[in-house]
């Protein structure tokens, strides 16, 4: 397939020194300009840069507002899925290109993201929280492909990087009012300007979010707060802002789907709560030495609180039919009847994960020309000092409630996790971009990663078998090199090879011994070391302009993981499992997209198709899959990684019928995928149990009204055919029974059910 792509690519390069159209008859408008680096820098022409770039701005997201900056991007940015596993609009797990970013721990995590230049990514485990991103002060955004080593680690697959708004270019105080389906209501207050005869601006938002979810037991309360103070002079820009969040997050997760119900509402046990507070205090400075140097950088505290409250199945059940069925653990099974039981049905796991960061960036451009052409170099350093403070217990008790409650008779509460944990990165880098000549220019970089993990067990003692105390560090030069070619105004053309690369974290590295599996957010173990991931990817494209208002592009990209970690199920009843490095994974694939526009109307079509695959063979524990043996599946070379879809379409419409009235729609529709646990893609479902999830398609409509000067008026409408639909599943086991009554182990299948019709209205109010 491989090959295949290279062929594609070299064809469509060599096409591009052949115009269809005359380049005198386009006027192509504005230059687009992208910065080489999260921090802002001197603007290089998008033409310039070896890379596949989608941008989006306040405006767009305006249109299409959701619970988060993740929701417009699975509903129109090209490579981008998604994974429901949270069951919670604020928990998705954002796919791109086959790489995560997600907020729930244990899943890999392939993406950086960045907010003002500082990265968003959670030092414990990695993940993305998107509650914490407040979507009404993003200005702009840009999602950059491919394992651009300048963004640093994390970037296996790509990044994101957003810019929030000022009172430079936010001069105006807004107040926007929602309601409407699963009792969703929220307020957003916005005032931004420049103080009068200073060259002081101000910019501060607050958002207030509440809804009670569709699915049963699953409210959300959202609170998001952010203000930045500037002050600006001819060469110099200084920027103090404020990041803050208290949010109490329930998703109920994956539900056999027999206990889903008529409705489609249904859980499985309750109630899974996720408590996130969240501060951060930052300080951006940008200063111009003069038209050709620039220097940039900011310096930041962050503090995250976050807790869990899970309730769940007791993995150690075993009662005497239990015991003859093999059902209850390999300890219970070395002890006599009598000494195996435990008849406490459902356990409540809490975690609290502590998390203080303290960092900075600083990286300067010089934007001079070299041999009588365009040349620029970026050069920057990064160096963040986190602690972490987690602790988990757990509470037997007695009764699994019909409703799906943990209740009756409590044990006591055993604590079964201490660690703290301290990590130093650091990094630097070079980029340059040349212009060899009016149509050629080369972009080279190099950056170096060093990480270290400091982890001291508060639970078990010094010199225990079972300690997590441990010092662990990761370093590595990571390169790229890219070349893009202008033959003329309206065909761009680029290729590269990049690397990057991610350390493991202390969540993985706190778990990752087969003889000791965890839960997740985890119970963490004694464990082997594990290697970091490398990431190296080849990728090349094709842009153009067909007219003023039509333009086009295509890229296409093979990936390697080199030493990917995964999470790895140990035991399809209780989720336990263990972190493990696996010898490769793959992502291949292409990516598509066409921008026109015809009168009022406005079109925009991306398609996008990825092979996520395993590159070498493994066997995993996989109970259910009626393809194993002794309770083990091997997975082979090739076979495809679980909840991704190949092929992904996205529409998008935009129709003005009146100056001040717009009316939009938009179409995604994702392929079918495989289940986790049918890694090995060799369940047979003719017994009823299936083993992929079936390809959908959903249909959001939008429409925005100015009716009087100020005010406006604009609705949502999702999913407008209420399709049926599934985005993430499992192979499982559950002693939870169709009725609802705990019993014997059954072999089900655990999905994420789609979100079904609903609606939104609102008003705004500018002054």
């Amino acid at each position: 397939m491989l090959k295949k792509l290279k062929i594609i690519f070299l064809t469509i390069v060599l096409l591009c020194g052949f115009p269809a159209l005359s380049e005198e008859n386009i006027t192509t408008g504005t230059i687009d300009v992208y910065s080489s680096s999260p921090l802002p820098s001197i603007g290089l022409p998008k033409s310039m840069v070896p890379a596949n770039i989608q941008t989006v701005k306040a405006s767009d997201l305006g249109k299409q507002s959701g619970a988060t900056i993740a929701d417009y991007m699975v509903n129109n940015l090209q490579g981008v899925t998604v994974n429901e596993v949270g069951g919670n609009p604020f928990q998705l797990e954002l796919n791109f290109r086959g790489y995560n970013a997600t907020p729930i721990s244990g899943n890999p995590q392939g993406l950086s993201v960045y907010i003002d230049g500082i990265r968003a990514n959670q030092p414990f485990s990695n993940t993305v929280l998107w509650d914490l991103i407040p979507n009404f002060a993003i200005n702009n955004m840009q999602v950059i492909a491919g394992s651009n080593p300048v963004y640093g680690l994390n970037t296996l697959g790509g990044s994101m990087s957003m810019q929030t708004k000022s009172g430079q270019n936010f001069k105006q105080k807004n107040i926007d009012v929602t309601a409407g389906s699963w009792a969703r209501n929220s307020q957003v207050v916005e005032a931004g300007g420049v103080f009068d005869n200073s060259n002081v601006d101000y910019y501060i938002g607050y958002e207030h979010f509440t809804e009670n979810g569709w699915r049963k037991f699953s409210p959300s309360h959202v609170n998001q707060l952010f203000g930045k103070l500037g002050v600006e002079s001819e060469m110099s820009r200084y920027e103090f802002s404020y990041t803050g969040a208290q949010n109490i997050l329930i998703g109920n997760g994956l539900t056999p789907k027999d206990l889903l119900g008529s409705k489609r509402d249904g859980i499985h046990t309750l109630e899974d709560e996720t408590q996130n507070e969240y501060s951060q205090v930052a300080l951006n400075m940008s200063h111009f030495f003069d038209e050709e140097t620039m220097m940039a950088g900011n310096i930041y505290y962050k503090r995250s609180d976050r807790a869990t409250f899970n309730g769940d199945l007791n993995d150690e059940f075993c009662d005497g039919d239990a015991y003859d069925d093999s059902e209850c653990t390999a300890a219970q099974q070395a002890l006599s009847r009598s000494d195996a039981e435990n008849l406490n049905q459902g356990v409540i796991n809490r975690t609290n994960t502590l998390q203080d960061a303290f960092g900075l960036n600083l990286q300067t451009t010089l934007d001079q020309d070299w041999r009588g052409r365009r040349n620029q170099l970026v050069a920057g350093f990064s160096a963040e000092y986190s602690q972490i403070k987690f602790k988990q217990s757990e509470q037997e008790h007695l009764h699994l409630a019909l409703s799906g409650h943990i209740g009756g008779t409590p044990d006591d509460i055993e604590v079964s996790t201490g660690l703290t944990g301290k990590t130093k990165t650091y990094g630097a880098f070079v980029t340059n971009t040349h212009s060899y000549n009016d149509k050629l220019s080369i972009n080279t970089a190099i950056r170096y990663n060093h990480v270290q993990v400091d982890n001291r067990d508060t639970f078990n003692g010094p010199g225990s078998s079972a300690s997590l105390t441990g010092k662990h560090h990761f370093e590595r030069f990571n390169p790229s090199v890219g070349v893009t070619y202008q033959p003329n105004k309206i065909l761009t053309a680029y290729s590269s090879y990049s690397e990057s690369s991610r350390a493991p974290t202390s969540i993985e590295l706190g778990c990752a011994n087969p003889a000791q599996p965890c839960n997740l957010p985890t119970q963490m173990a004694d464990d082997p070391p594990l290697h970091q991931v490398v990431a190296k990817t080849i990728e090349g494209g094709v842009s153009g302009v067909v007219t003023k208002d039509t333009s086009w592009n295509f890229s296409i990209y093979s990936a390697t993981n080199h030493d990917d970690i995964l999470f790895v199920y140990a035991n399809a009843s209780n989720g336990l499992g263990y972190f493990t490095n696996v010898a490769e994974t793959t992502r291949k694939g292409i990516d598509v997209g066409v921008k026109t526009k015809f009168d009022k109307l406005n079109l925009n079509i991306n398609y996008g198709f990825v092979m996520a695959q395993y590159g070498t063979n493994f066997t995993l524990v996989s109970e259910v899959n009626s393809s194993n043996s002794s309770d083990v599946i091997q997975v082979s070379d090739g076979d495809y990684l679980p909840n991704i879809p190949k092929h992904h379409l996205k529409i998008r419409a935009d129709y003005e019928i009146k100056p001040q009235w717009n009316l939009g729609a938009t179409l995604t529709a994702f392929s079918s995928s495989y289940m986790m646990g049918n890694e090995n893609q060799q369940h047979d479902s003719s017994g009823g149990l299936q083993g992929e999830l079936p390809g959908y398609a959903v249909v959001n409509l939008d429409s925005q009204y100015n009716f009087h000067k100020g005010w406006d008026f604009h609705a949502k409408f999702i999913n407008i055919f209420d399709q049926k639909y599934e985005t993430g599943g499992r192979l499982a086991e559950t002693r939870v029974q169709t009725d609802r009554t705990h019993g014997d182990d059954r072999n089900v299948a655990s999905v994420i059910p789609g979100a079904p019709r609903a609606g939104w209205i609102g008003i705004s109010k500018s002054f």
